[in-house]
Parts: structure tokens; C-alpha cells; sequence
């Protein structure tokens, strides 16, 4: 078999830690010895996609107690390398940043483009290889390395391999293949899951209120019990909820779609309650609506919120809450109708029947487990001379720079001993 080109490491996947692992990588061993593969035309396609095309770089409160998955395991790498770090790095390229509200930190041209620019000139710099329209379809293992068998017929050797080519979220985009080539060489993968998704519910629910967006906070209830809490602008859409925070449950909704478990327990039943008026109380609420009524005794009850909410969301709500009572004038509404109207605004109650499809996911939950590495080099403890990071590790943390902090910590830490390692080996 010819051999097309032999490299000191071979990075497989052109993505956010592809990237920064072969730059870290390329920097430590010199020009000429690092190749980056990408199946696409062009690396960083993903990249550019993040942020609404802003790129939310990492979040300065990024640590692993508030990522998901095998997260206590990457203590190490998490406390090994911190945020602060990634942005010297970053400045180190060229890149400089600012930080914005909740800790996220953005370029500070507010362009993703300046994001890719930096990690391909930086590893340019070191003289790395990039090559594109380079899909590998198989790895076997060497006495002298990894043989890359590739879709156009070339076939590559490395003696060092990084899988860094990410998850199934946004195939359009992106691509999987970093795990199969990791199943490959005999690592293993836990359930994949879409997650930072927008959440389905009966779509009878959510019909009127297609395209309106209010503040509110939501829970994720698994058979009654509140499982977590966010709260920020929720948007309704043709098929379930949206915005931020519904898409912090998401990883809940896919997980009890998947196998009818919320955290590894069975369960039933599962919501997201939606609370309208988060700031009050459900007396305060009470008080809020027969104040109203007070004031409009002949408004029908459906038009009530008009100052409160969202018009077509307050009138979902009396629908909803009243039946067919929600035409007739406030004033003339008898019984336990405040607190029934109130309980709504308080926790109106979605069934969740699932989530969106791949395509529109953000991030994959699940992937190869933390156990089968070595930490925090990232070394496969199945294949030596193998190394892992990013999307397709059993790691992923919520929206506000978080899976971007992981792609970027992962990756410079599997760079860095993949080519210490390579130094020592030559040494």
C-alpha cells in the first residue's frame, strides 16, 4: 500500500478542538510534522455558526460541576486549565475579547469569522498542514503508528492520532464521524442525545401563540418533582417551546423521550411548567387579577392581561384556564376563578413529548466515556498514542460559552500531550 504522507500527528476533524489541539500541537513540534484533516471543503463551518455568528468563545465560570455527563471525571482538565488561559491563548493569536453579561466572552469584533481566522493562522504559523476534503474512512493501528485510510483513495500515517471531529447535533454542518473511527480502534459511546434544542409539546398547546416571546421562568417537572429551573425569554413555536432557558431542560426532554428516565431514574411523566409572572407571588398574582377585574368588570375575561402579557399569550391563558367562561365579563365571574386563572400564570403545565430532530440541535449529550481516557492528557487508555477531545466525549454543559470552553480545554490538552510525547519518543 503507497503511503501519501507521514506525519507526527494526525488531527482528525477540523472543528473548534481539532483546531486548537493542532495548533497546540504544531506549536510544540515545529512546522511540518502536524496535519489537520477535515471532511468538508473548509474547516470551522460549525464555528462560524456559534453565538448567531457572534461566537460565545467560553464563560469565565466555566468548571465541571456545571457541565453534564461524565463531568467529574474531567475535574482535572477543567481545574488544569481555566478560563482566563484559554483567553491568553486566544490573545496570543491575535484574538482579543471582551466579557459580557453572565460571565460569556465574545470576540471583541463580535465576528465568529475572527474566531477561525485566529486558530488557522496561528497553526499556519507553526507551519501545520491543513487538508481538506479529506474524509477518513478507516484507522487501523501500526507497529509505526495509525494508518488513515481516506475517502479519496490517499492513505496517511501518523504517528500519533487526535479524534477531535465532534457529535450527530447540526449534521448539516458537521459530521459524527469522529466517533465511529474512535468505535473503530474500541472505545465504546454512551446514548446520544440532541441537546440546546427547542423542546416539543402537544402542538394543540402552542398552535395560537406561534412566533410571541415573553419573559417567565420554567421547570422541568419528572412526575411532578422539579428536576431544574431557568428562567429567561421563552418563545413559543409551531411545535413546542423555545428560547435559552427551555433549551437548558432540553438535554431532560431528549433523555425522557429517549428511554422515559429524567437522570438515569424512570419516570412517567414529564413536564415544563411555565411560570408568566416569575417576580410574584401566587397571592401577589391573585391580588394582580381581581384588581383587574375591579378595573374592567366588562372587559371579557379572555382580554384581562392585555397590560400584563403578551396579548395572544394572556388570552391563551383565560382560554385555557376558564374554557369557554374566558368570553364573559370579568366582572361576572363567580367561584374560584382567580386562583384558577393564577395557578396557571404560576405553573402552566406542557407535556413534554420530546425534542426537535438532530439537525436542529446545538450539542450532542453523550459520546465516549471519560473512564476509557487517561486525564487530563486525554489519551486513550484502549489505543496508546491515541488522543480524544471535544462534542464526541461524554461531556457537554449548557448554553453561555460552556461547550465551546470544553472543545477548547479538551483540545489544547490533547494537543499539548500528544506532541510532549512525541518530543520525549524523538528525544
Amino acid at each position: 500500500m503507497d503511503i501519501t504522507a507521514k506525519y507526527e500527528i494526525a488531527v482528525v476533524g477540523g472543528g473548534a478542538a481539532g483546531l486548537m489541539a493542532a495548533g497546540e500541537a504544531a506549536k510544540l513540534l515545529g512546522g511540518g510534522k502536524v496535519a489537520l484533516l477535515e471532511a468538508a471543503p473548509r474547516v470551522g463551518k460549525k464555528l462560524l455558526a456559534t453565538g448567531n455568528g457572534r461566537c460565545n468563545i467560553t464563560n469565565l465560570s466555566a468548571a465541571w460541576p456545571v457541565y453534564h455527563g461524565d463531568a467529574p471525571l474531567a475535574r482535572e482538565v477543567f481545574e488544569s486549565i481555566s478560563p482566563a488561559e484559554v483567553l491568553q491563548q486566544f490573545e496570543a493569536m491575535g484574538l482579543f475579547c471582551r466579557e459580557e453579561e453572565q460571565g460569556r466572552v465574545y470576540p471583541q469584533n463580535g465576528q465568529a469569522s475572527a474566531v477561525l481566522d485566529a486558530l488557522r493562522l496561528f497553526f499556519q504559523k507553526q507551519g501545520g498542514e491543513e487538508l481538506c476534503g479529506a474524509a477518513v474512512v478507516q484507522v487501523k493501528r501500526q507497529k509505526s503508528g495509525y494508518l488513515l485510510s481516506l475517502e479519496d483513495g490517499r492513505t496517511l500515517l501518523a504517528s500519533r492520532l487526535i479524534l477531535a471531529q465532534g457529535g450527530k447535533a447540526s449534521p448539516q454542518i458537521s459530521s459524527d464521524q469522529g466517533i465511529s473511527l474512535a468505535r473503530q480502534l474500541g472505545h465504546s459511546q454512551t446514548a446520544l442525545l440532541p441537546a440546546l434544542v427547542q423542546v416539543t409539546v402537544p402542538q394543540a398547546m402552542v398552535r395560537a401563540l406561534k412566533g410571541v416571546r415573553c419573559s417567565g421562568a420554567v421547570r422541568f417537572l419528572a412526575d411532578g418533582h422539579a428536576v431544574k429551573e431557568e428562567e429567561g425569554e421563552i418563545q413559543f413555536t409551531e411545535r413546542g417551546l423555545s428560547g435559552v432557558c427551555v433549551f437548558q431542560l432540553s438535554r431532560l426532554a431528549a433523555e425522557y423521550a429517549a428511554s422515559k428516565t429524567v437522570q438515569g431514574k424512570p419516570c412517567k411523566n414529564a413536564q415544563i411548567a411555565v411560570d408568566l409572572l416569575p417576580e410574584s407571588s401566587f397571592q401577589e398574582v391573585c391580588e394582580l387579577l381581581r384588581r383587574l377585574a375591579s378595573i374592567y368588570p366588562q372587559l371579557a375575561a379572555r382580554d384581562l392581561l392585555f397590560g400584563v402579557l403578551p396579548k395572544r399569550v394572556g388570552q391563551q391563558v383565560m382560554a385555557s384556564a376558564l374554557s369557554e367562561k374566558a368570553g364573559e365579563p370579568a366582572g361576572s365571574l363567580g367561584g374560584s376563578w382567580v386562583k384558577t386563572v393564577a395557578g396557571l400564570l404560576k405553573g402552566w403545565a406542557f407535556p413534554v413529548t420530546g425534542t426537535l430532530p438532530w439537525q436542529h440541535a446545538q450539542v450532542t449529550a453523550g459520546g465516549v466515556p471519560l473512564a476509557e481516557l487517561f486525564l487530563p492528557s486525554m489519551e486513550s487508555r484502549i489505543s496508546s498514542g491515541v488522543y480524544l477531545a471535544g462534542e464526541q466525549l461524554n461531556v457537554d454543559g449548557d448554553c453561555g460559552g460552556f461547550n465551546l470552553h470544553w472543545a477548547w480545554i479538551s483540545g489544547m490538552a490533547a494537543g499539548r500531550s500528544a506532541a510532549m510525547a512525541a518530543k520525549e519518543e524523538n528525544a
